[in-house]
């Protein structure tokens, strides 16, 4: 950059005016590409064709400022006279007047600073909580059926969301989950919202967090803590559409996909119908996979039940081999053991029928008859002596029970003589009294009384009231 805007010594001709405006131009508008100057605003005019002119001011300097109709369109905040902001924007020079003035490109009122370094510091710190980490994104459904949204019922952006689904497959359901998405009760609100859609007896698949645009200001309820920790916790996935393409939240860093505006998040969440339409030939091939796949299942399936039944049929074959095998040595055991036991009554009827059986036979059933007779007998002694056991267990039974009541009876009364003994009205009916104050105290020493006092004593059949006239204590000491 040269020290002097003179033209060289050796330079033959001086500058023209337009040579001289020309090279001055280009210095400012090189040397002053990018500034940032705060004052006020004053002299605020706005033109037909939407230009804005006003001049910025401090105590002891003015500077004209201009804000292009194209930049005046976007602006979220537009210059008030009087307000103090704070301008982005370049110095431009106009020649024909030889004025330069700073062309504003963006604006924020006096303060923002503050709330950047303020987002910087969230920023971190719930980047340090790993809030931001991508490993806590959850995945997007393909085809949502159910959604979700998040904003105000009264808001441009849910318009906008409406709009663009309405472009969706019809399958589509929105349930809305209202809430202020500006000012102090913000917060609190799109929390609870969140809240009550994950609560919904059936939840929606992903939730749409949308605003329109504004002031970052009017932004700042989606950098809150309790924001930003009710999307990280949220079981749906969350999708956010805040403000325009240059706002960034730090809900956007949080939330599982984050689209540019609230028409961009809406575009997201589900594809068009004409998309869904050309990926139908994609579908009916992943169908005719699906489908040879399925039967190549069946037929492994069919193949594994035969193998089976198969392996089945031999086993309950062989189980059935064995089974007759056994029956067929336990009936051949059977016949053996059977004729060895009729070989063995053969040789007995030999030995019995020498010895006259019949007679035996008849002496054995003599006995049997008076062993029957007597076990008759003495079952029913057995039962008669049980019965008198019984009838008297059961009379000395009662006899205890009486002793035992009329005992505790005698306890009982002895006892309520006791007590009765023992008991107030017993003393006073040995000649005691009972001395109270006329508010009702007992009276245990004459220190409580003093002369004049009102007493009410008590005797066992009756009471009386009587007026102190003196008092002494031990030893006809008066008080």
């Amino acid at each position: 950059m040269p020290s002097r805007l003179l033209p060289r010594q050796n330079a033959p001709d001086a500058l023209s005016v337009s040579e001289l405006t020309a090279q001055i131009k280009t210095l400012l508008e090189q040397g002053f590409s990018r500034v940032r100057v705060s004052g006020e605003v004053s002299r605020l005019t706005t033109q037909r064709a939407g230009h804005m002119y006003f001049t910025i001011k401090d105590a002891n300097a003015a500077l004209a400022a201009v804000i292009w109709k194209s930049t005046a369109l976007r602006l979220s905040i537009k210059p008030e006279e009087g307000k103090q902001y704070i301008f982005h924007g370049h110095i431009s020079l106009y020649p024909p007047q030889g004025r330069y003035q700073l062309v504003v490109s963006r604006l924020e009122e006096e303060g923002s600073g503050a709330l950047a370094a303020e987002f910087e510091r969230r920023k971190r710190l719930f980047a340090e909580r790993g809030w931001f980490d991508t490993e806590l994104k959850k995945p997007l459904p393909a085809l949502p059926k159910h959604i979700g949204i998040v904003t105000s019922q009264t808001a441009a952006a849910l318009q906008d969301v409406r709009k663009v689904l309405s472009t969706r497959p019809g399958w589509l359901s929105l349930t809305l989950a209202a809430t202020p998405v500006q000012g102090q009760a913000a917060p609190v609100g799109i929390a609870q919202a969140l809240q009550r859609l994950q609560a919904m007896q059936e939840p929606p698949d992903v939730i749409l967090l949308v605003r329109g645009g504004g002031s970052p200001e009017d932004l700042w309820c989606f950098n809150d803590e309790i924001v930003v920790r009710n999307i990280v916790e949220c079981s749906i996935p969350v999708i956010t559409g805040i403000g325009h393409e240059i706002d960034t939240s730090l809900a956007d860093f949080a939330a599982d996909a984050h689209a540019a505006t609230p028409s961009n998040a809406a575009e997201m969440v589900c594809p068009a119908s004409d998309s869904l339409r050309r990926a139908m030939p994609r579908i009916g091939l992943l169908r005719q996979l699906l489908e040879h796949r399925v039967s190549k299942a069946r037929q492994f399936m069919l193949k594994a039940d035969a193998a089976l039944s198969h392996r089945w049929q031999i086993s309950r074959d062989e189980r059935r081999m064995h089974i007759e095998r056994t029956q067929h040595l336990l009936a051949a055991h059977s016949r053996q053991m059977q004729k060895a036991r009729r070989e063995q009554l053969r040789q007995l009827q030999k030995r019995l029928t020498p010895l006259e059986p019949g007679q035996r036979l008849r002496l054995r059933q003599r006995r049997l008859d008076e062993t029957m007779q007597r076990m008759h007998h003495a079952m029913d002694r057995h039962t008669q002596v049980g019965a008198r056991d019984l009838d008297h267990a059961r009379q000395s039974l009662r006899l205890l029970q009486g002793k035992l009541v009329e005992q505790h009876r005698r306890n009982l009364a002895m006892q309520s003589a006791q007590l009765s003994a023992l008991g107030p009205l017993s003393v006073l009916k040995r000649g005691y009294t009972l001395t109270m104050s006329a508010d009702g105290q007992i009276l245990r020493s004459v220190q409580q009384i003093k002369k004049d006092d009102a007493l009410h004593i008590r005797f066992h059949d009756g009471t009386a009231d009587t007026q102190v006239r003196d008092t002494h204590l031990k030893g006809n000491k008066k008080t």
